[in-house]
């Protein structure tokens, strides 16, 4: 997976499990509400959660090419789309 793909996916990848998640609290709406759970604050942390979760999960498993070797490369924790190779050892 090339860098950009890698920055699209982790964009709109917690936005699309967010509204999938949204989408199944309101298949479930009434029986939240028939057990006296508030669906709005179900849904809030909910979508915090799996955008996180989503987030962590695409910059721990999803690995990018590296340009140099051709290795795999992952995030560099705490610097935004910066990648180290496992097998030369670059960031890029």
């Amino acid at each position: 997976m090339t860098s950009t793909r890698h920055f699209a996916l982790c964009f709109f990848g917690p936005i699309l499990m967010g509204a999938i998640y949204c989408g199944f609290i309101f298949q479930i709406w009434d029986w939240l509400d028939y057990r006296h759970i508030s669906p709005l604050v179900v849904i809030l942390v909910g979508v915090v959660f799996f955008a996180w979760a989503t987030r962590w999960f695409v910059r721990n498993f999803i690995a990018v090419d590296c340009p140099f070797c051709g290795g795999k490369s992952y995030e560099i924790p705490d610097r935004g789309n910066r990648f180290m190779c496992r097998r030369c050892g670059k960031d890029h």
